[in-house]
């Protein structure tokens, strides 16, 4: 543990010196490094929560990952920001604000009866041996109904029909890998659930290239990490080795070729699998050729493009970088103003009101924010990241700065850390934990459709567990009755 805080903090010393090299602006590197700093916090726990992990993204978000970008990019981490002094100011001032609503969370001491009980159950290598195929069977076969009914992107917007109900169930299948992560790291020695591990992966890898999205193969590793990490698996070069040939490929390969076949309007469902091993094998399995090919499809989004923080690169790394949407609104508050609250709430108003009170739309906030402050084109439905920070500027400028990412943090951190306990030996743990990373990166009004929607389907798949679990040992108590065979009656003892 000491190690590891170790290697981080050098890390960003000698990303801090190399930027400094660069001519990077003093405030707006002193903000980064505070905040890249902040997460050995939670990384020094010997025993962490979701919630501690959750922070921990957050330093990756707002500080850690903008210093590795722009120093792999050798620019200046102010390069490309148009108000880069403010924009810290306003980084820096929100960033304390989240770090407020880490600390109040500490006052949750003890997880709910739901949560130990979850722990017990999905830290039992015979209840996973059952329980981890089934639920990524499950997981797997709505993620693959997901990519065969829902609606298309088209022309900035969505195709007209499809049905996105079907990715409600997605967290099902990360819950399977997950558990089975659990069962690989209690039973070492033995092949077989390691084996069904690998099989997880070959179906994840070809739900990806299905659906198009980058996120479920990333999601899998997380889950699968996050898993071996909680239960403290001595990682050995056997297991690094192939991960990280296969971390290689997937970065080299699939990633660049996803971006490619996006832009193939007839490629759909399953015949995105085919045409990802045609672009491929057009690039003559060159990964240069298919990032050169990928870079050309993405400098033709011009906003995107051109508004990025890595421009002149055609890098896919803003939802990592949050420093920049905060510049994008900075920039033109002055001009136009905040937006309030109510488009905060409409986000989760649409997810919680049936359609005959509220009239529902594929617009997010997010996409409002970026019309309003003019970095996407109004009326394209872009859905870019946002963030915490920068949504509560746009919401109600410094007061929003100061007091939203603080409520919003802590009252999701206290939430989830009631619902699932400490990490350790915690395979429920792991798998919220990664069903939430990405609320890293979601602005307040998606944050709060995420407790509307998402979150109580993850309560009920925790009940459903709890449920099967009941069922399945009263199944195993009835096998196992002893029949008096004089009077027929059941023996309990």
């Amino acid at each position: 543990m000491r190690a590891r805080c170790l290697f981080y903090a050098i890390t960003v010393a000698a990303l801090a010196v190399m930027q400094a090299l660069l001519g990077a602006s003093v405030g707006v590197l002193g903000t980064l490094v505070i905040i890249a700093t902040a997460a050995l916090a939670p990384l020094a726990k010997r025993n962490p929560r979701v919630s501690d992990g959750l922070f921990a993204l957050f330093c990756v978000y707002f500080g850690t990952a903008s210093l590795v970008v722009k120093t792999l990019a050798a620019q200046p981490v102010q390069t490309n920001l148009v108000v880069p002094e403010t924009t810290a100011t306003y980084l820096l001032a929100g960033f304390a604000s989240i770090g407020v609503g880490y600390a109040a969370s500490h006052m949750v001491r003890r997880p709910s009866r739901f949560a130990i009980r979850l722990r017990t159950i999905t830290a039992d290598p015979a209840r996973l041996a059952w329980l981890a195929p089934l639920a990524f069977a499950l997981g797997a076969l709505f993620v693959f109904l997901q990519t065969q009914f829902r609606a298309i992107a088209s022309n900035g917007g969505f195709e007209g029909g499809g049905f996105g109900g079907f990715g409600t169930f997605y967290p099902l299948l990360l819950l399977g890998a997950g558990l089975q992560a659990a069962l690989v790291a209690q039973r070492p020695a033995t092949v077989a659930p390691k084996a069904l591990l690998a099989a997880m992966a070959i179906v994840v890898l070809a739900l990806t290239l299905a659906d198009n999205t980058k996120r479920t193969l990333f999601d899998f590793a997380l889950v699968v990490l996050v898993t071996l990490l909680a239960f403290r698996v001595r990682m050995r070069w056997r297991w690094i080795v192939p991960a990280a040939i296969a971390a290689i490929v997937a970065v080299a390969f699939v990633v660049p070729a996803i971006q490619i076949v996006r832009a193939q309007p007839d490629a759909r469902g399953l015949s995105r699998i085919a045409a990802t091993a045609r672009v491929i094998a057009a690039a003559r399995f060159d990964p240069v050729g298919l990032a050169a090919d990928a870079d050309r499809i993405a400098a033709g989004f011009q906003l995107t493009y051109y508004d990025s923080y890595v421009y002149p690169r055609t890098w896919n790394t803003e939802r990592f970088t949050m420093i920049q949407p905060i510049d994008q609104v900075a920039r033109r508050l002055g001009d136009r103003g905040t937006m309030g609250l109510a488009d905060l709430w409409r986000d989760p108003a649409e997810t919680l009101l049936p359609g005959f009170l509220l009239r529902k739309t594929l617009v997010t906030a997010p996409d409002r924010i970026a019309w309003h402050y003019g970095f996407r084109a109004r009326g394209s439905i872009a859905r870019p990241v946002v963030g915490l920070v920068a949504s509560s500027l746009a919401a109600l400028g410094w007061v929003g700065v100061l007091v939203l990412p603080a409520i919003t943090v802590a009252i999701t951190f206290v939430v989830l850390d009631l619902a699932t306990g400490r990490m350790a030996n915690n395979a429920w743990a792991a798998f919220v934990f990664a069903a939430t990373a990405f609320l890293a990166e979601r602005e307040v009004s998606t944050t709060l459709s995420f407790f509307c929607r998402s979150f109580p389907f993850l309560l009920l798949v925790g009940a459903a567990l709890l449920l099967l679990d009941r069922s399945h040992r009263a199944r195993r108590a009835f096998g196992g009755m002893r029949i008096s065979a004089p009077a027929g009656a059941a023996d309990w003892r």
